[in-house]
C-alpha cells in the first residue's frame, strides 16, 4: 500500500467515484493515464495485464528504478493488477466476470482486438448495459486504414502542431512532453465521467472514443482556427514560441540560462530593458507584429550578457511577463511551481520510495491522495479472483492467470 505526502481526503469524504470499477485493459499512456485520473477521483481501477510480460508500459522508457519503468510508475497508481491469459477460453471467462461487475471499461488495443475476444463494444454492452466503454486510438475509426499505427510525435506532425513548432526555417520541432497523449487522456476521462452521469439519468451506458489526432487538433484549437479561416499557415517567430502573438513572446538566451517572455507592451519592454530605442523603433503592437525578426533580435543581443535572475527581475518591475526556463532540478526549487505542495510519494516494492506528479484537481482544499503505488503484475490476481467467487487454485494451476508467490502463499 502506497503512502502519500499529501491528506487522504477519503477518510473524511468518500471521494467523487467511490464505489465505480474501471477496467484498464489499456497499454502505454492514453487509456493507462485515463484510467489513473479516474482512479485518482476514487474508483477502483483494475489493470487488466498479459501473463508473463504484463502491458508494454512496463518496459517502455529509458529510465528505470531497480528494473521498474518511471514511466509505468507515474500512470499507474491507485490500480490493482490481474494478470490474465486473454487468449484462452478461461481467460475471457475471467474477464467477463469481472465486466458484469465493471461501470467502466478503457481499452485502446487495434480495432478488431477486443471483438476477436468476444469483449467488443457491441458483446460488452449485452452483458452489461450499464457499461461506460472507452476506445483510445491514434487515429479514430473512420480512416482509410484503422489499423495504421498511432502515436504521439505523429499526431502532432499529422495536425501541423509539430511544423508549428521550433524557429524560423529550422526543422520543425516536438513538444517535448507527450501533450498528444495528455489531452487525449484528459478528455477520455472527462468522457468517462460525462458518461456515467448520463447513464444515471439514463441506466444505460455509453460508447465514448477519443483519439490522438482530434485531441491534438482541440489542443492546438486557435492556431488551427486561425489558419483555415484565414487560409493562411502562420509564419513561425525566430525566437522559440508562440507563431501568433506578436514579438518577443518566446524564449531568450542570458547569460547563464534562459527566460521566457510572454505578454508585454513596447512600453514595458523598454523600461525594464532600459532600452529606449525598442519604442522608437517598435510604438506599438502593429509595428511590433511587422517587425517581429528585428526586435526578436533586438531582445536576443540586451540580454544574452546578462544574468537571468538580473533580466527578471527587471522585466518583473517593469510589469513585462516573463519567468526562468528550468530544467527539472530547478522546478523543484521554483516557489511558483510549488512541488512539495504537488507532489505525492508512495511506497514501491521494487523501485523504494518513488515521489510523483499529483492530479492537479482538488476537492475542498484538498489535493487527491495515492492510495496505491503501480501494482506488481498480477499483484492483486488472487485478491480479485476470491472477490469474484472463482477457483483460484485451478486458475493458478492451469496457467490461466498469474499471480507473485508470496500473494499466493498469502491468502
Amino acid at each position: 500500500m502506497s503512502t502519500a505526502v499529501n491528506t487522504d481526503v477519503s477518510t473524511t469524504h468518500p471521494l467523487p467515484l467511490a464505489g465505480v470499477r474501471v477496467l484498464d485493459f489499456a497499454h502505454m499512456m492514453q487509456g493507462p493515464w485515463a484510467a489513473e485520473m479516474l482512479g485518482d477521483l476514487g474508483a477502483d481501477v483494475i489493470k487488466v495485464e498479459v501473463v508473463g510480460t504484463g502491458e508494454r508500459g512496463r518496459q517502455s522508457g529509458t529510465t528505470f528504478l531497480d528494473g521498474t519503468s518511471a514511466q509505468f510508475l507515474a500512470m499507474n497508481r491507485n490500480k490493482r493488477s490481474l494478470a490474465v491469459d486473454l487468449k484462452t477460453a478461461a481467460g475471457v471467462r475471467v474477464a467477463e466476470a469481472l465486466l458484469a461487475t465493471a461501470d467502466v471499461l478503457i481499452q485502446n488495443f487495434r480495432p478488431g482486438v477486443m471483438d476477436r475476444l468476444g469483449l467488443g463494444w457491441e458483446r460488452a454492452h449485452e452483458l452489461n448495459p450499464r457499461l461506460v466503454y472507452c476506445t483510445a486510438s491514434g487515429y479514430g475509426a473512420d480512416v482509410p486504414d484503422p489499423r495504421k499505427p498511432g502515436q504521439d510525435l505523429l499526431a502532432q506532425a499529422r495536425t501541423g502542431a509539430l511544423w508549428l513548432t521550433g524557429t524560423g526555417d529550422d526543422l520543425p520541432t516536438p513538444c517535448g512532453p507527450f501533450v498528444a497523449d495528455v489531452h487525449a487522456a484528459t478528455m477520455l476521462a472527462l468522457g468517462a465521467t460525462a458518461a456515467l452521469l448520463d447513464r444515471d439519468r439514463t441506466g444505460r451506458g455509453r460508447l465514448v472514443e477519443v483519439d490522438l489526432v482530434g485531441a491534438m487538433l482541440h489542443q492546438t484549437v486557435q492556431e488551427v482556427v486561425a489558419a483555415v479561416n484565414s487560409g493562411e499557415p502562420p509564419r513561425r517567430s525566430t525566437a522559440p514560441g508562440s507563431a501568433y502573438i506578436e514579438a518577443p513572446y518566446g524564449v531568450h538566451a542570458t547569460a547563464d540560462g534562459h527566460i521566457a517572455i510572454s505578454l508585454t507592451t513596447m512600453e514595458a519592454l523598454a523600461a525594464g530593458l532600459e532600452a529606449p530605442e525598442i519604442l522608437e523603433r517598435f510604438p506599438d503592437k502593429a509595428a511590433a507584429t511587422a517587425g517581429r525578426d528585428e526586435l526578436n533580435a533586438l531582445v536576443a543581443g540586451l540580454v544574452a550578457t546578462r544574468p537571468t535572475q538580473d533580466v527578471l527581475d527587471a522585466l518583473d518591475a517593469a510589469g513585462v511577463w516573463c519567468a526562468p526556463v528550468n530544467d527539472h532540478r530547478q522546478m523543484t526549487t521554483d516557489p511558483y511551481v510549488r512541488w512539495e505542495q504537488r507532489r505525492l510519494e508512495v511506497e514501491h516494492p521494487v523501485a523504494g520510495r518513488v515521489e510523483l506528479v499529483g492530479n492537479p484537481i482538488t476537492l475542498d482544499g484538498q489535493p487527491l491522495p495515492a492510495r496505491r503505488s503501480a501494482p506488481l503484475l498480477g499483484e492483486h490476481t488472487v485478491e480479485l479472483l476470491m472477490e469474484l467467487g472463482l477457483d483460484v487454485d485451478e486458475l493458478l494451476a492451469d496457467g490461466v492467470v498469474e499471480a507473485p508467490a508470496d500473494r499466493r502463499a498469502g491468502r
